[in-house]
C-alpha cells in the first residue's frame, strides 16, 4: 500500500507503528522547516517558531522551561531567546522571584507567529489536497489519537531528571 509517496504496511504491533512514526514524522517536519524558511519572519528557525508557540501557550515562562521544552541546554536556549528579544518578538521581565526572568511574546512576536502558522498551514493543506475526504478524515482521526498518546497526562508537565 502506498500513500503520500510513503510505503506503508498494515500495522500489527507497537513496534511497527513506532517504526512508521519514525519514518513519517521527519518527512512532515522537513516540509514544515522548508516552509518556515520560505515564509516567516526573516531568520526565524523552527526552534524559534516552537519557542514562540510555547510562549503563547505559557506566557511568563522561564528560560529553563523553554530549554526543557526544546530539549536544549540553558546556554543554547538563551542564545535562541536573545535573538528573539533582539528581533522584538519576545520580551524579558524580572519575575516576582527576582532570580527568575519571565519570557512573553510581544505584539510583533504574536504577529510573526500567526503569519508563520498561517503559511505553514496553507503549505501543509496544499500537500494534502490530493487526499480523498475519507483519507482526510482518517488523517484527522489519527492525529487526534496521536495527540492523546503524546500529550501530558495533566496540564502540569512532570520532569524526571
Amino acid at each position: 500500500m502506498k500513500q503520500l509517496g510513503i510505503e506503508t504496511v498494515p500495522v500489527t504491533s507497537l513496534s511497527d507503528c513506532s517504526a512508521q512514526l519514525l519514518d513519517v514524522v521527519p518527512l512532515i517536519m522537513r516540509r514544515i522547516r522548508r516552509e518556515m524558511r520560505r515564509h516567516s519572519m526573516p531568520g526565524l528557525s523552527v526552534a524559534q517558531f516552537r519557542t514562540l508557540i510555547y510562549l503563547q501557550r505559557h506566557p511568563g515562562t522561564s528560560l529553563s522551561e523553554v530549554a526543557d521544552f526544546l530539549g536544549l541546554t540553558n546556554p543554547s536556549a538563551s542564545k535562541l531567546v536573545d535573538r528573539l528579544v533582539m528581533d522584538k518578538a519576545v520580551s524579558r521581565r524580572i519575575a516576582q522571584d527576582r532570580r527568575r526572568i519571565s519570557l512573553s511574546l510581544t505584539e510583533r512576536g504574536q504577529t510573526a507567529l500567526e503569519l508563520a502558522r498561517l503559511e505553514a498551514r496553507n503549505q501543509l493543506a496544499d500537500s494534502l489536497k490530493e487526499l480523498s475526504p475519507e483519507d482526510l478524515a482518517t488523517v484527522t482521526s489519527a492525529l487526534d489519537i496521536l495527540d492523546k498518546a503524546f500529550s501530558p497526562v495533566s496540564t502540569t508537565d512532570v520532569h524526571i531528571s
